[in-house]
């Protein structure tokens, strides 16, 4: 899979990084994957900086519609996306369709989208 997720409990951190040619399906199958693990509430980076998506906005938008439906998406944690400056359109799009749901933000490095996601976590209670 062009999707390699890395979960971190103790930092509660997801990372995940997509490499290459990413299908809609291999986008859809990650998020269903990663439901499952009940890591909703975790810090989550996305690092499309080295990957492509064809995906349209009528299914990127069915994938935010799929993952606001989960009964624990209320608890989402934070969500940065790490673009290629030069052609980050698509993670601003989902940024743009859940924003007001959870903080989510799109950076051009890594660096900067740890650091914001720290801040945005929510504190353990």
């Amino acid at each position: 899979m062009p999707i390699h997720l890395d979960i971190s409990d103790l930092d509660r951190l997801v990372i995940a990084v997509g490499l290459g040619e990413i299908t809609p399906d291999d986008i859809a199958e990650v998020a269903r994957e990663f439901l499952k693990t009940g890591r909703q509430h975790y810090g989550k980076i996305i690092d499309t900086s080295a990957g492509t998506s064809p995906i349209d906005d009528d299914r990127l938008a069915a994938i935010a519609a799929f993952l606001r439906a989960d009964p624990q998406a209320g608890s989402r944690g934070p969500l940065a996306f790490v673009v290629d400056p030069k052609r980050g359109v698509l993670p601003q799009k989902f940024a743009d369709l859940t924003a007001g749901e959870r903080p989510v933000k799109v950076f051009n490095t890594l660096r900067d989208a740890r650091k914001w996601v720290r801040e945005n976590m929510k504190k353990p209670l």
